[in-house]
């Protein structure tokens, strides 16, 4: 009786199977609120997208990447603008710099939906990433967060923050009690305030005042918003001579000022 062969192996000579696509990782997520404040506000289209095709891009045609990535040619349909300059078609196209496969292992990009920050794309659909960051794995609560900083932008109540133009302090009648007050500078000049107030007992207190009247309306700052970038991305770190900052105490409340708002959370 013959023995059963349980396999067999065949052996092309001279062929080998092409190596199967590399599996693309998420995008990595941002790091800092500001970073998509930043990418928000320099994007005229925001939309979510399904990448359906991507090859990599010819260098003589799209240039060379840096060491260590790899640039494809990406078509992309959109399903839903978050912010558009106007009605844009279906199918977009760009380049995208990823992360270089290992040797003979394709990028398989297909069916990731993503979140692109992307330039005013032209009649074919072809346009540009406002940034090497500008293309973000699809997620709800970061488009959440999208929606209300185009929201905020839109609707003209955030003003541009450019400076401190003066501060001044002022003691309490209770020993150890102060108040400092730093008129910031804007876009538009606006009136726009900080105050620290001092109490004995109490928490150091932060507030922004947002009219000519500096009064119990001053409100904190809702942090990671529009308001809370503008503020904290674009104060200076020490507070100008010409604002008084050659006082010791003024200073040290403007320190305190910006302690309270919360520091840039840039990540570059």
């Amino acid at each position: 009786m013959r023995p059963l062969i349980p396999a067999i192996t065949l052996i092309l000579l001279g062929h080998s199977l092409p190596a199967p696509a590399q599996p693309m990782p998420a995008p990595p997520p941002l790091t800092g609120f500001a970073d998509l404040a930043d990418l928000t506000l320099a994007a005229p289209l925001v939309v979510r997208a399904t990448i359906t095709r991507a090859s990599p891009a010819p260098a003589r045609q799209a240039g060379v990447p840096a060491v260590g990535k790899q640039r494809l040619a990406v078509t992309a349909t959109a399903s839903n603008p978050l912010l558009a300059p106007g009605p844009i078609g279906a199918t977009l196209k760009f380049l995208w710099d990823v992360p270089a496969p290992a040797p003979n292992r394709p990028v398989n990009v297909k069916g990731l939906e993503i979140l692109a920050f992307l330039s005013v794309p032209d009649a074919g659909g072809a346009t540009r990433l406002v940034s090497s960051r500008a293309v973000q794995a699809w997620d709800p609560a970061l488009a959440d967060q999208v929606r209300a900083i185009i929201a905020d932008q839109r609707s003209g109540q955030v003003p541009v923050v450019t400076g401190v133009s003066n501060g001044f302090r002022a003691d309490g009648t209770v020993p150890g009690e102060s108040e400092s007050q730093f008129f910031l500078t804007t876009s538009d000049n606006r009136p726009l305030t900080l105050v620290v107030i001092n109490r004995p007992g109490e928490a150091r207190r932060v507030r922004l005042a947002r009219g000519d009247i500096i009064d119990e309306s001053a409100e904190a700052v809702p942090p990671r918003s529009l308001l809370w970038y503008r503020l904290a991305c674009f104060l200076p770190r020490q507070l100008p001579v010409g604002a008084g900052g050659s006082d010791p105490a003024l200073a040290r409340d403007w320190q305190d000022a910006l302690a309270g708002i919360g520091r840039c959370d840039r990540s570059s």
